[in-house]
């Protein structure tokens, strides 16, 4: 019976609402690597009080998909290049869609 109970916690807080993601492609781009480290962080307007959620490496014209709460997240992609992205997102009720473009610095 115990150990039941600690089961159903555990999948409880395990559990993710499949609607509401960040998803992405990341873009192949002229002088950016082949491919990116794509993060998934809260946006606070400290940058001190920003926390990592997630990350992940993305190939150019790979995809990603991160499955979030609602609430305002960033999605900061870099690469060995030093080519980079940054988009602050808001999710609500849906899944919010990228096109990852990364830029030279």
């Amino acid at each position: 019976m115990k150990y039941s109970l600690i089961l159903i916690l555990f999948a409880s807080l395990c559990y993710a609402d499949t609607d509401l993601a960040v998803s992405g492609k990341v873009e192949e781009v002229s002088g950016c690597s082949p491919k990116a480290m794509v993060w998934l962080s809260l946006d606070k307007e400290s940058y001190k009080e920003r926390l990592l959620l997630m990350h992940t490496e993305v190939p150019a014209k790979g995809t990603f998909k991160f499955y979030v709460k609602p609430g305002k997240y960033q999605i900061r992609a870099t690469d060995e290049a030093g080519c980079e992205y940054l988009k602050r997102v808001e999710v609500k009720e849906r899944e919010v869609g990228l096109s990852v473009m990364r830029v030279k610095k």
